[in-house]
């Protein structure tokens, strides 16, 4: 009876530890984990390191012996070890091995979330924010900042005096050991509203500056190859809002107007797969015909979609001609026949292919995943430091790098600081990525997993 009732009682245990959500760094009483998890990591529970000491002292007067080996190895057995041997083989119905492998879970959840905050910390400690002035900043700094622009490269020395004139800022990390080399720096527009495109940031002014309610950071960049890796971009991206904050009252809004540089090579690759694919199955299913009908994925494209490429390139390989269309440099200036009777428009290859570009796109950074981590490096920069994916924007940089990575496509992140650092910690323990309805709305009812 005894050994049922212990029995009963560690199954009870299990099936109450089980019940609980997975950890999460919260005050105890709103994880009721963190109570069990504190009580494990009570000396009790450890190795008794007087013990061992003693036995070692005692084992030198003589030679060592098979039942000393048995005590010491006992001695250096934790005694939550002990524990959850019993609970293995005392609790029923596998419930010890359900414990235990949520138990590692949520271990692995605490020692990785404090890993990130000590390392968040000690970069804390010894950087130093400064903000970039044409007027004040060194001129050899300055040069840096222009010569090791990594996202939209300077045309100009005009180009350079905007970025840091007025309803501009750029602010960059020193470390005490390099006085005189930014470590990373970041470009901000001071404006009314979040930008939809580059052009929306030339209108940022003195004016603008006056009566700015949004941060937009549109440029940030690692100067030194040797920190490559380094996530930097976090404590800078919290250090600039609270200097802008201080400075700006009214400013209520912080987001990014940022590129999608890998957008393009992703979906050259997906799109030859995905016509062999269709090829195959054409064939399998339909002896070399091309009716397309059950083939086509509607998660990344859909029979409507596929039947409307037809229809633009009216031809039997309509994703190939969608590719070697967009190669071009000036597609989206390009006049494309079409049945509306529109034909002079310059515009009407690009409004044929913007709600189908834009789904494409919202799938690259919101559904296509690594590891349950989104692919985009920049997505993955800016979901980690605490943001959502906000809105893309369309057209929004017609140079030629922006038609080259992206087809001029960019999206804003935005930055929400009562919820930043619960996004951050979401995301590193579970993969977690907030997207609105800016980018949901061109994945036609696709689930988010």
């Amino acid at each position: 009876m005894e050994r049922k009732s212990a029995a009963i009682l560690t199954s009870e245990f299990c099936k109450l530890y089980l019940s609980f959500p997975d950890w999460h760094p919260s005050p105890p009483e709103q994880c009721p984990k963190q109570d069990f998890l504190e009580l494990l990591l009570h000396e009790k529970y450890s190795v008794n390191e007087e013990s061992i000491i003693t036995t070692l002292e005692n084992l030198r007067s003589h030679s060592l012996r098979d039942a000393d080996i048995h005590r010491i190895r006992e001695l250096c057995t934790p005694q939550y070890e002990v524990i959850f041997h019993y609970i293995l083989g005392s609790a029923q119905q596998d419930l010890g091995v359900a414990f235990l492998v949520s138990l590692r879970r949520d271990v692995s959840a605490v020692i990785h979330y404090w890993k990130y905050v000590e390392k968040n910390e000690v970069q804390d400690s010894v950087l130093q924010l400064q903000r970039i002035t044409y007027e004040k900043t060194p001129a050899s700094i300055i040069e840096q900042i222009a010569f090791k622009e990594a996202v939209h490269p300077l045309q100009s020395l005009q180009d350079l005096r905007t970025r840091l004139g007025p309803g501009r800022r750029c602010f960059a990390f020193f470390h005490p050991a390099l006085p005189d080399k930014p470590l990373v720096f970041v470009h901000v527009a001071l404006l009314e509203e979040i930008p939809k495109s580059m052009e929306d940031l030339q209108s940022a002014s003195e004016d603008s500056e006056l009566n700015a309610t949004c941060a937009a950071f549109y440029s940030i960049s690692n100067s030194e190859q040797g920190l490559a890796g380094v996530d930097l971009g976090n404590h800078l991206i919290k250090s600039v809002v609270q200097v802008l904050q201080s400075d700006f009252p009214a400013l209520h809004t912080f987001c990014t107007l940022s590129p999608i540089p890998k957008f393009r090579i992703w979906l050259e690759g997906k799109i030859v797969r995905y016509h062999e694919g269709l090829l195959r199955k054409q064939e399998q299913k339909h002896g070399g015909g091309n009716d397309s009908s059950d083939i086509v994925d509607d998660g990344f494209l859909t029979q409507a979609e596929y039947e409307q490429l037809q229809g633009i390139f009216s031809s039997g390989s309509p994703l190939l001609d969608l590719l070697e269309t967009l190669k071009s440099p000036t597609w989206h200036a390009v006049t494309h026949g079409t049945s509306t009777g529109d034909e002079g428009s310059g515009s009407v290859l690009v409004n044929q292919l913007q709600p189908l570009l834009m789904k494409l796109a919202a799938y690259y950074l919101a559904i296509e995943t690594h590891h349950g981590r989104p692919i985009c490096p920049v997505a993955k920069f800016h979901i980690r430091n605490g943001a959502e994916m906000y809105r893309l924007n369309f057209m929004a940089d017609c140079s030629k790098k922006g038609l080259r990575n992206s087809y001029g496509m960019m999206i804003n992140y935005r930055y929400l600081l009562d919820e930043i650092e619960e996004n951050r910690v979401q995301y590193e323990i579970n993969g977690d990525v907030l997207v609105k309805d800016g980018v949901l709305c061109w994945l036609n009812g696709h689930v988010l997993t």
